[in-house]
């Protein structure tokens, strides 16, 4: 079941939607999950860059995060600005 939910935002919000692949894959010089805090302190501190540095940043964070071990499931993330 789905529902329709209004957001409401300002102009210069990002709205970012994500699979859990990123938060959930093994990393760190612990081997543990990135976790959703981390994920989070992510996308606050580079949601006003372009688009294209971005991707740069979390595809760059990604690799150094799982470094050697295995992908442990599929990463998808699209953040968009909406239009006024």
């Amino acid at each position: 079941i789905y529902r329709s939910t209004r957001i409401s935002y300002r102009r210069g919000d990002m709205f970012y939607m994500f699979s859990d692949g990123f938060v959930d894959q093994f990393g760190g010089p612990e081997l543990k999950k990135f976790k959703h805090r981390r994920f989070k302190q992510l996308l606050l501190y580079m949601h006003k860059l372009p688009a294209k540095d971005q991707r740069s940043m979390l595809n760059r964070r990604f690799m150094e995060w799982k470094g050697n071990n295995e992908q442990t499931d599929d990463v998808s993330v699209i953040g968009f600005e909406p239009w006024e």
